[in-house]
């Protein structure tokens, strides 16, 4: 798989998939949408905060997932791994979608989710099979696939961890969109196996007793922050003021 892995890698500045394949990307994809926008401004912002980190501790690898479905952490895994391939062109950045039950990724770039992470983790395909560039960015990704019948397992295998050390040899940052962390165990599976954990948590909606819940559920893996979702503007002035009318 390794040996895979860096022939993708080097692959992928030669090759442009169909980005679209029929759908629009989601509007809530602002770093692509409405770049100049407060809510892109906020993504860049993360993205460097990330960065920052980098220079005290290694993080090539970083997985996002959030306590329940619907806290917005798809879209801030798109828009984080879109930040992070504008910011540096020269690097190699690779989005993964390891939600194999309910994987997003794609649908929210307006591609189609064909072979992916389930069918490359039972063997059924080859890295190179799955990994494809987005549009004309430098952006790698690899949507999930078809839900496999036993996702703990799968994620939990021995594959994982090779492909795990594969991008980490393959590509300069990985971002993992995770499972949400409470209705499964998968993302207490990854998130060990990650080298930061971002926890998505959507204003006015997640609990502070379920975001407890899910970080004890993780159970030490590296956290290193939590992003505030679907935050109204008026709730951060300094940004509504310094937004052009």
């Amino acid at each position: 798989m390794d040996q895979t892995m860096e022939r993708a890698g080097n692959f992928l500045p030669r090759v442009d998939d169909n980005p679209t394949g029929g759908n629009a990307v989601d509007r809530r994809v602002v770093t692509l949408t409405a770049p100049a926008s407060a809510a892109a401004e906020q993504y860049r912002s993360l993205y460097y905060r990330l960065e920052r980190m980098r220079d005290l501790r290694p993080m090539k690898v970083v997985a996002l997932t959030s306590a329940m479905p619907g806290e917005g952490k798809t879209v801030t895994s798109v828009n984080l791994a879109l930040a992070a391939a504008r910011a540096n062109p020269e690097r190699r950045i690779l989005l993964v979608d390891a939600d194999l039950r309910r994987g997003g990724v794609a649908a929210t770039l307006g591609m189609r989710n064909k072979t992916g992470m389930a069918e490359l983790l039972a063997g059924d395909c080859e890295v190179r099979d799955v990994v494809r560039r987005f549009n004309s960015t430098r952006l790698a990704l690899i949507p999930a696939g078809v839900t496999p019948e036993d996702t703990a397992q799968v994620l939990a295998s021995g594959r994982m961890k090779q492909f795990l050390k594969a991008v980490r040899e393959g590509f300069d940052e990985v971002y993992i969109d995770l499972p949400p962390t409470l209705p499964f165990a998968d993302a207490a599976i990854l998130g060990h196996q990650a080298d930061g954990v971002l926890m998505v948590i959507r204003a006015n909606v997640t609990s502070g007793k379920a975001v407890h819940q899910a970080v004890e559920s993780l159970g030490g893996a590296p956290i290193v922050g939590c992003v505030l979702n679907g935050a109204e503007v008026h709730s951060a002035p300094y940004l509504k003021n310094y937004v052009k009318k």
